[in-house]
């Protein structure tokens, strides 16, 4: 393992600690705090709008300056939300200022990751092995994160987390200015619907629906507030099984993802089953299924991040990130839109959420550009 590799492990495993503390949580301290299930969902349409929006200023700083520079972002967008937890009442204008600034955490972060998660997978022939120990290094940085987050809220406070989170994502910093790779420097210009043109119609469906999987985990908190327990405590240890599981899969499994066949669509429709299964289960027969679904969860990523991988490859990684965000944020907005207009129980939003991620049971997942030529292409 390269000195790049080490550092940026060890920053994806302490910005997924802090993280961890409060992010799942989101969602449930609203709804405890006096809003709405239906008010809780606006705040996910807020989130995916806003998304949205910020995936062009966000994918443009990552081009134009670095990716450092937008990590930093993130993790500002993503402490100044947590600071905001520490007052907030039930009125509307916080949900606007904590859905927008946890959109602007998310867009830079992730944007930022993902181009230093592609660098580490540069070998076609390791996309397993290398891509299983980035996802290592996040699992153990979610594992007991999310437990300690929830005895703090359950106990004490969010000032707790923030105290925390403040430490870790101050030193995750240093290991982020550690990562040394050439910047890429071309002149290709961010263009969306070049880009669009070049990735087969059913991959962008295929991503569409993998990120949908975010509605859920958004959703399914909620569900063990209202229907099993109302302790953040119980969702904090559904957390950890979950977590285990992956850790578990990735261990025992994630080189899986270099054989030449695809447990794609396996994987989907396990998920499927697995998820029904544990939005119908209570007691201890939801911890088990809490489980498998980390097992599965871990088995689908695995399988559509080779497919993913292969096709960005042969974009320039700006355009393609700036694609990818747009496609996930756009369905996850659409969907959720949706369920606040037309859906007033949380159950049937689960599985309608679940019906659509089915789709990529149906179409395949091709990692071939429709345009060879285009200007968006990365030219070796």
């Amino acid at each position: 393992m390269n000195k790049n590799t080490s550092y940026f492990n060890t920053y994806v495993f302490l910005t997924t600690f802090a993280r961890s503390l409060l992010e799942v949580f989101i969602g449930t301290i609203l709804y405890k705090i006096g809003f709405s299930l239906h008010e809780v969902v606006f705040y996910y349409v807020l989130v995916m709008g806003f998304s949205v929006v910020l995936a062009i200023p966000c994918s443009h700083i990552s081009k134009k300056y670095s990716n450092k520079l937008l990590s930093i972002i993130g993790i500002m967008a993503f402490f100044l939300l947590q600071l905001v937890l520490n007052f907030i009442t039930k009125e509307y204008y916080y949900l606007y200022l904590v859905a927008f600034l946890f959109a602007l955490y998310r867009r830079a972060y992730w944007i930022a990751r993902r181009y230093y998660t592609l660098q580490i997978i540069d070998d076609k022939k390791n996309i397993g092995k290398k891509y299983s120990i980035v996802s290592i290094a996040n699992q153990l940085g979610s594992i007991i994160a999310s437990y300690i987050g929830a005895l703090l809220l359950q106990y004490f406070n969010v000032s707790i987390i923030n105290i925390i989170s403040f430490i870790l994502l101050g030193i995750s910093t240093y290991y982020l200015y550690q990562i040394k790779f050439k910047q890429e420097k071309n002149d290709i210009k961010l263009n969306l619907l070049e880009t669009i043109k070049c990735i087969p119609k059913t991959s962008i469906l295929h991503i569409g629906c993998y990120e949908l999987q975010l509605v859920v985990s958004y959703l399914f908190p909620l569900y063990i507030i209202i229907y099993v327990r109302d302790t953040y405590t119980v969702v904090g240890l559904i957390n950890v099984i979950a977590s285990v599981a992956s850790l578990i899969f990735t261990y025992l499994y994630g080189r899986l993802i270099n054989k030449n066949k695809n447990y794609l669509k396996l994987s989907i429709i396990l998920f499927i089953v697995v998820r029904i299964l544990q939005i119908n289960s209570y007691g201890f027969q939801l911890m088990i299924f809490s489980f498998v679904i980390g097992f599965i969860t871990k088995m689908y990523e695995q399988s559509f991040q080779k497919e993913n991988i292969l096709l960005s490859k042969l974009f320039e990684f700006n355009n393609y990130n700036y694609v990818y965000e747009m496609i996930q944020s756009t369905g996850r907005f659409i969907v959720f839109l949706v369920l606040y207009l037309f859906v007033s129980e949380i159950k049937i939003m689960l599985y309608i959420t679940l019906c659509i991620i089915a789709i990529g049971i149906f179409i395949p997942f091709k990692t071939k550009s429709l345009h060879k030529n285009s200007v968006v292409m990365w030219k070796k």
